[in-house]
């Protein structure tokens, strides 16, 4: 990963933090790929949820949503 370069994670916290609030999976994804100028076709955006669920900042809410954890963050930074 090149300095500097932002992950889909990483993006997806900063959305999430702007948002305040939970957001649904789908509008995540689709917010995250025009931020990266990425497709949004399903193999692409099935490859980015892979990567946020591995990524245990991002908390799954239920029913399709995706908070992040606070204090998951400030300790990654």
């Amino acid at each position: 990963m090149q300095i500097g370069k932002k992950s889909e994670a990483d993006w997806a916290v900063e959305i999430l933090a702007e948002n305040g609030e939970a957001m649904f999976y789908k509008e995540l994804l689709e917010t995250i790929s025009d931020r990266m100028n990425r497709k949004k076709d399903n193999t692409a955006l099935t490859s980015m949820y892979t990567r946020l669920n591995l990524d245990n900042r991002l908390v799954y809410q239920g029913e399709g949503y995706w908070f992040f954890d606070l204090n998951r963050v400030n300790q990654k930074g």
